[in-house]
């Protein structure tokens, strides 16, 4: 019998998620992991990155790009109430292509349907005074599901897989030094001991966990953190 992937997994998930009253709910992902291409795979459900609340051009040049900071809160705070009350949402689209690779956001989208899966690298991630402005946004979560590489220099060989895909796609992609040095900048300044196990030491909302290994495959099934 073929093992479930991980698509099929998060589907299952989201529906009992749904069947449970929960509406917004939360997907933490290490970058390059395929957390954008999953989401488009689960039909009903409304899929948001929280890359596409960079700030726009230039005022993103004033951040590193990924990193607290970087992102526009106040909007995406307003994203997630509207979605809550009204079942929909306008929001920004960004695109990673433009501005040499730099990115920049292209025009919105409309979010519709009963739930939203909010997904980036850093999504409930705590522990530390810089992500104190993003509590007031996972505090919007009904839950959050955690993908776990199986080591991290994966992650520096999935977000490299990633940049030359949209090489070949005619986009604008960063060089492998500057994805060192990105990934390098992302966890010198949120360290996963301090950032990211205490999701799944200790986790504050409702929280659950898919091992990953190095072809992104889930190695079991989902394992509940707290209900």
């Amino acid at each position: 019998m073929k093992p479930p992937n991980a698509s099929a997994l998060i589907q299952q998930w989201c529906q009992e998620q749904r069947a449970d009253g929960r509406r917004i709910l939360g997907l933490c992902a290490p970058p390059g992991s395929g957390k954008s291409w999953l989401c488009q795979q689960l039909p009903g459900v409304a899929s948001l990155s929280i890359d596409d609340l960079y700030w726009p051009q230039p005022q993103l040049q004033q951040q590193q790009r990924g990193l607290p900071g970087s992102h526009d809160l106040p909007l995406l705070a307003q994203i997630l109430d509207d979605f809550r009350r009204h079942g929909q949402a306008l929001a920004p689209c960004f695109d990673k292509s433009l501005a040499g690779g730099a990115g920049d956001r292209r025009g919105q989208r409309l979010l519709q349907g009963e739930l939203l899966l909010l997904e980036g690298w850093c999504v409930g991630a705590r522990g530390l005074p810089l992500l104190e402005p993003y509590a007031l946004i996972w505090a919007k979560l009904d839950g959050l599901l955690l993908l776990e590489p199986p080591s991290p220099a994966r992650v520096l060989r999935w977000r490299l897989q990633a940049e030359a895909r949209q090489r070949r796609a005619g986009g604008g992609a960063l060089k492998a030094s500057a994805v060192g040095e990105m990934l390098e900048r992302f966890y010198s300044c949120l360290p996963p001991e301090l950032c990211f196990a205490p999701l799944i030491q200790a986790p504050a909302l409702p929280s659950w966990s898919l091992q990953l290994d190095y072809q992104r495959r889930p190695t079991g099934p989902l394992r509940c953190l707290r209900s």
